[in-house]
């Protein structure tokens, strides 16, 4: 491949200098779409290193692909321009490429047997039968405490179910899609990744070892029915994943398979997605064994909290909840338990028995009492003993069946708030001078909320739900879990703290106020509230002393994502390659995606400018721009330009020009109103090169900008030290073929300043009629199917523009600067965006 390269550029820069020309313009053109393209990538993932834009790391592996694959056909093009003195680029790009795919690549999951384990051997191996299974081995192997009989299919098994079907890649496809700032799009991708995984065939040797597991049972008196649970590699573990994954209760014998694959699909419920990728975990990190155990039939059901607040004087007690019947309506908020607190002592004793009629949410349906005291200070006393087993305070489900035995179902760490949140204990704030709305109910999660009122009927309401709301409904599903980063405080008129969706909220330090019994009444939508979640109160306004006390909106501890990205960013991010002209621009310097990508575009102008003026050969020479502004510019004539009587001068004067456009283009950049400090002799460059990064004087030719002419095309690639922006625009007779591109990146100010300055561009650009998309410090604006009359005033709105922001970002400190600037611009030059213009 390199020695056809070589020759054929040899060939043509003998034999058809002209044809070289064409071929390297084309090819720079080349370059110039793979320079967009990589830099659209490199902004992606800017975004979300600099936003924590939420986000599956499959998406930052595929941009990351993506970006590489970009400039390697970047570098490529340069590679052909000139392909006698790049060849030190490639190497230089695959060691770098091999360290960024060293980090995002994950390590391979292992699919070998065994694919059962019983319950009891799960004891040592979490990575095989995932949390929820070990903790339950734990209590069989070092208590005497009830367990249901049952056992496990292991990672390894889900692992080959994947590689059986050959889903990674797809998975992967689908999971890159994902943003969690748009549940429409997410509960999408959430249906169509179940849907691979009930549409998959469960690996002929997984299903055999199911089928002899249950022949075995069946031997033992074990013949179902079987409930199967989750237990994904983590689950119970720091992170409790409370109610994010599915259960399948009353499972014969004939449907295990089934309910194993529904299982497994539970892994990508939008919850779960949410809660996932809010943790810093990728889809790999998490495989899923699934727990086949004995079913029991509830006759009492409920949670013990081994360490809980008693409401009435805030002491530590241990807390049993229960109701009638199985525990799923406890947890998933549609049922207000009774409670009983009762001393934490190996020989626990009661203290205080909340028994008042509960109730169901859904039919607002009555009943008794349904716990004995004596049943509940057994439950304590077992609570204790796990407590001490974990080491740590315990949130244990358990189960009474119809004849009086009790089983524990479930044990796990007690997820607690923050440690940023308000204590409960705290004095009570009183908002005198607010309305009180609500005075009711339990604190499920500590902390203060303000914002505004959304009721949720229903869960399909959820993706309406907009950022800083305070989410009100009659109970507390798991599903509100998929959106706890846009909530401020949620208030329930059911529910309790022994919820699922309760535990997650205390992870992310989220207020909850449930059993208020008549939210949903006193509360209106759109109403801005401050919830009090520490004392059960609702103040209508914002409430200015209680905004001290403000809730943690996530988990502080740094994620394995972020870990990763950080490494990553090294080698994608920074730019480092800066002076053109210093001696360590070259491709051994090259550290980062970005320093290749500004490596290839400087050396590809500059491959341009050295061809065509190598002894007049070609189609034209590169002639520098003879202006008074105190900036480089060569302009290249690619077809009647420039006026034939400038075409044998090597300097060309802006009157000589002919390009329509380019002259629209420079009577706004030369407009009076633009104040240029000549030379830029004036300003302390040592200084500002320390501020800026690496600015290069503008009197440098190997950093001048250039811009490419014909009659009625330009395109311009003008640079103002650590910032570009480039024009491509035709402005001819066709209206529908007309159109101006423009794009704009980068600046010497820091990340926040750079943002107002696009801030302001966006804001001039679409008050003239450009559609315009940002990202990050990335713009890009369009303008197009007009008549040449309204093209060429704005291409001179947009020299004056640039001319007026070249070093706005070392300016601009505040969103209000961005408001007066917008302001005064548009009252000076509105002329240009005038029906007749």
């Amino acid at each position: 491949m390199e020695l056809k390269r070589r020759f054929r550029h040899l060939v043509l820069q003998v034999f058809a200098p002209g044809k070289l020309l064409h071929y390297k313009y084309q090819t720079f053109k080349e370059l110039l779409a793979h320079d967009q393209k990589s830099l659209e990538l490199l902004t992606e993932l800017e975004e979300i290193w600099h936003t924590g834009l939420a986000v599956d790391w499959a998406r930052v592996a595929s941009l990351s692909q993506s970006l590489c694959y970009s400039i390697r056909c970047l570098i490529d093009s340069v590679m052909e321009m000139n392909p006698r003195v790049y060849e030190a680029l490639e190497n230089r790009f695959q060691q770098v490429a091999a360290s960024i795919r060293e980090i995002i690549s994950l390590p391979p999951a292992a699919s070998d047997p065994p694919y059962i384990i019983d319950l009891a051997a799960a004891t040592s191996t979490a990575e095989l039968a995932g949390g929820k299974a070990q903790s339950l081995s734990r209590i069989i192997q070092h208590t005497k405490l009830p367990v249901p009989r049952g056992f496990v299919v292991t990672t390894h098994a889900f692992q080959l179910f994947l590689d059986h079907n050959q889903l990674r890649p797809r998975l992967d496809e689908l999971l890159a899609q994902i943003r969690l700032d748009d549940t429409g799009r997410l509960e999408e991708l959430s249906q169509a990744l179940a849907s691979l995984i009930k549409q998959a065939e469960i690996p002929p040797v997984v299903a055999a070892a199911i089928s002899q597991k249950l022949q075995e049972s069946e031997a033992e008196s074990l013949t179902g029915p079987w409930v199967v649970r989750s237990s994904a590699y983590g689950e119970d573990g720091e992170r409790t994943w409370a109610g994010q994954y599915t259960s399948v209760l009353n499972v014969l014998s004939t449907e295990v398979l089934e309910a194993y694959k529904a299982v497994i699909a539970g892994k990508y419920t939008p919850r779960a997605l949410a809660y996932r990728i809010r943790s810093g975990l990728a889809d790999q990190e998490v495989p899923m064994a699934a727990l086949f155990l004995e079913m029991v039939e509830a006759a009492v059901s409920g949670v013990i909290y081994t360490a809980e607040p008693r409401p009435s004087n805030a002491e530590t007690c241990l807390a049993v909840y229960a109701i009638p019947d199985r525990c799923e309506r406890l947890v998933d908020g549609s049922t207000v338990p009774e409670v009983h607190y009762l001393s934490r002592e190996p020989q626990s004793r009661l203290v205080e028995s909340l028994a008042s009629p509960f109730c169901r949410l859904d039919t607002r349906e009555e009943v008794g009492t349904c716990l004995s005291p004596e049943t509940a200070i057994l439950l304590a006393r077992w609570g204790m003993e796990l407590e001490k087993l974990a080491g740590r305070p315990q949130d244990i489900e358990w189960v009474q069946d119809k004849t009086g035995n009790l089983f524990i179902l479930q044990s796990r760490a007690l997820a607690s708030p923050p440690a940023s949140s308000p204590a409960l204990n705290q004095g009570e704030a009183v908002a005198l001078d607010h309305l009180l709305l609500l005075a009711e109910g339990v604190t499920a999660s500590p902390g203060v909320g303000i914002g505004q009122v959304f009721i949720v009927r229903q869960v399909e309401e959820l993706r309406r739900v907009p950022e800083a709301a305070i989410l009100v409904g009659s109970t507390l599903p798991p599903a509100f879990a998929s959106i706890i980063d846009r909530l401020r405080a949620v208030v329930a008129d059911g529910g309790s703290r022994a919820s699922h969706f309760a535990s997650v909220a205390r992870e992310y330090g989220l207020p909850v106020i449930v059993e208020t019994l008549k939210a949903t009444e006193c509360l209106s939508p759109g109403q801005i509230v401050t919830v009090d979640a520490n004392h059960c109160r609702v103040y209508q306004g914002e409430v200015e002393s209680l905004k001290t006390h403000p809730a943690k909106s996530s988990p502080a501890a740094e994620t394995r994502f972020m870990v990763r990205l950080r490494q990553l960013m090294e080698f994608i991010s920074p730019l480092r390659l800066t002076d053109p002209e210093a001696a360590d621009f070259v491709p051994q310097s090259c550290r980062s995606m970005h320093d290749f990508v500004r490596f290839c575009h400087e050396k590809g102008m500059s491959e341009m400018f050295s061809l065509i003026g190598r002894r007049g050969r070609g189609l034209s020479q590169a002639r520098r721009l003879d202006t008074e502004l105190p900036l480089v510019m060569y302009v290249l004539d690619l077809e009647d330009g420039i006026a034939p009587q400038a075409s044998h001068n090597k300097s060309v004067e802006p009157r000589f020009i002919t390009c329509k456009p380019m002259q629209a283009f420079w009577e706004g950049l030369s407009h009076p109103d633009v104040v240029w400090q000549q030379g830029l002799i004036h300003l302390d460059w040592e200084e500002f090169d320390r501020v800026s990064g690496g600015l290069i004087s503008l009197r440098s030719a190997a950093l001048a900008s250039y811009a490419l002419v014909s009659k009625d095309y330009l395109h311009l690639n003008l640079r103002f030290g650590y910032h570009f922006a480039v024009t491509d625009t035709l402005c001819g007779y066709n209206p529908e073929a007309n159109y101006i591109a423009f794009r704009f990146k980068g600046g010497g100010g820091n990340y926040a300043n750079r943002l107002l300055r696009v801030q302001f561009i966006q804001s001039i650009l679409e008050w003239a009629g450009f559609a315009v998309k940002t990202q990050g410090d990335l713009l890009d604006a369009r303008f197009e199917r007009h008549a040449a009359r309204p093209m060429l005033s704005r291409l001179t709105l947009l020299g004056l523009l640039q001319g007026k922001t070249r070093l706005l970002d070392m300016a601009l400190t505040s969103t209000d600067q961005v408001i007066a600037w917008t302001k005064d611009f548009k009252e000076r030059y509105a002329q240009y965006i005038l029906p007749n213009n």
